[in-house]
């Protein structure tokens, strides 16, 4: 896409926008009906080019991961948006109250909003937090991975059937066009994909001062407590792994096990992968998504067995196009220790304690989640407290996405800022601060001359604030 044409779709939807800057309600669920017509019209489309993006891709699992969780997203702000958007009401000053004051902040639109989205669930991640920006009543320009370009087009071609030019736009093209489309003097920027690319984007965003929303991914614990029950937990470390090929960015990356542990949790796995992959067929596989993502997981693995790492493989007899490689214990240095793994890959690391499992996970920076496995409350609180992430999982994997009332960021290298749900909402409206004056003025009482008046009101407010 030539920058003409770029700065041609942007002014479009910022004419739009001005024209139109706070949408009724009755706009808003318009728009949101739009999209979600969308999403199920184009459904069948959208899996053979998702399929042919990735070489393969099973339809059962761009039905679930793709659709059906993001249609549950776009219901859920349909039934809510009311409700989001009614002025909240705030406290008045005690000295104002009397007046008969008033406060309250209006949630606003802040204009047109960027959607930078990656390609491991290229429908979800794009059309998921469009639902929360046409909530807000913005407009949006998104910017779909060229890592999946069949979709991408698709994407262009449904978002133009459904969306007026100034409402929705989408733009395609290499990453020379999400570099000018964050030069943009956009209003807001969410962006979905690496800690290298955020960095380059926070200060590209920085001369325009766009505010963003940066959803990345991190190394995700999984922490196995002395009573954790290790079949269970084989079972839930596979399917987080063999969901889409471990390519999702709340994927569990490393496991911490105490030593005594690890033969255990070993000999649980390839049952774990046998049920997971075996009882399906071949069909339901997802290949990893390019030859160089690909390339990159086997250097990983490779430099992992330079750092005396023990790699064992395991593969479902069922299914040839999917293995789960299991790293234990690399030395320090090995790559795969600091980068987020994004395949089927699992990393575990033997500890001596809950204790040491807890200095790790603070030690390796802030991860998206946290996933705990044991029963102890005290122990799962403390991964609440003590370690900084974005979220926390107690006895279960990636299903906590799936409810859309909770927001979804991470904090620090993980990213920060929220959507999904009413924290979508807020995210991408300016909370507007409105006062309505009330029916007596009360400047008079602190304006000079400062008498007899203004000494009594002064007194009376210290007498009330300072006590």
């Amino acid at each position: 896409m030539s920058p003409s044409e770029l700065e041609l779709r942007f002014e479009n939807l910022r004419s739009g926008a001005r024209a139109e800057p706070t949408p009724s309600f009755k706009q808003r669920i318009d728009r949101l009906q739009r999209l979600r017509a969308l999403l199920i019209e184009k459904e069948a489309s959208f899996i053979g080019a998702l399929s042919s993006d990735y070489g393969y891709r099973a339809a059962g699992q761009t039905q679930f991961a793709d659709f059906t969780t993001t249609i549950k997203a776009v219901n859920h702000n349909l039934q809510n948006l009311k409700y989001w958007m009614a002025p909240k009401k705030r406290s008045v000053d005690l000295s104002l109250r009397l007046s008969l004051a008033k406060a309250a902040v209006h949630h606003v639109p802040k204009g047109v909003v960027g959607i930078i989205s990656p390609w491991n669930f290229p429908i979800n991640l794009s059309f998921s937090p469009l639902a929360s920006v046409l909530a807000a009543g913005n407009r949006a320009l998104i910017k779909p991975s060229e890592a999946t370009p069949a979709t991408a087009e698709l994407m262009e071609r449904a978002v133009s059937e459904y969306f007026d030019g100034s409402e929705v736009a989408v733009i395609t093209g290499e990453a020379d066009v999400a570099s000018a489309m964050v030069d943009l003097p956009l209003d807001h920027l969410i962006y979905t994909g690496s800690e290298r690319v955020a960095q380059l984007i926070t200060a590209a965003s920085a001369k325009n001062l766009t505010p963003l929303t940066l959803e990345l991914g991190g190394k995700s614990p999984v922490i196995a407590d002395r009573d954790a029950n290790i079949p269970y937990l084989a079972k839930k470390l596979v399917f987080g792994k063999h969901f889409n090929a471990g390519q999702i960015c709340i994927a569990p990356d490393y496991c911490l096990v105490q030593k005594d542990q690890l033969d255990a949790l070993l000999a649980e796995l390839p049952q774990a992968l046998d049920q997971t992959a075996n009882e399906r067929s071949g069909d339901d596989s997802v290949r990893i998504v390019n030859e160089r993502h690909q390339k990159h997981i086997q250097w990983l693995l490779d430099d992992a067995a330079d750092h005396s790492a023990f790699i064992k493989t395991i593969q479902p007899s069922n299914n040839p196009d999917y293995q789960l490689h299991i790293v234990i214990d690399p030395d320090p240095g090995a790559a795969i220790l600091k980068q987020e793994i994004f395949g089927p890959v699992l990393l575990i690391r033997t500890t001596n304690s809950f204790q040491h499992q807890q200095a790790i996970i603070r030690e390796g920076g802030h991860p998206l989640v946290i996933y705990y496995f044991g029963n102890r409350r005290d122990r799962f609180q403390q991964c609440i407290d003590q370690a900084p992430s974005g979220a926390a999982v107690w006895n279960d994997i990636i299903f906590q996405y799936a409810n859309d009332d909770l927001p979804f960021g991470g904090v620090g290298s993980s990213g920060y800022g929220r959507y999904r749900g009413q924290a979508g909402f807020e995210e991408f409206s300016n909370p507007k601060s409105v006062y309505r004056a009330g029916l007596v003025d009360t400047s008079d009482l602190v304006s000079p001359p400062f008498g007899k008046a203004f000494q009594l009101t002064n007194r009376i407010m210290r007498k009330l604030w300072l006590n």
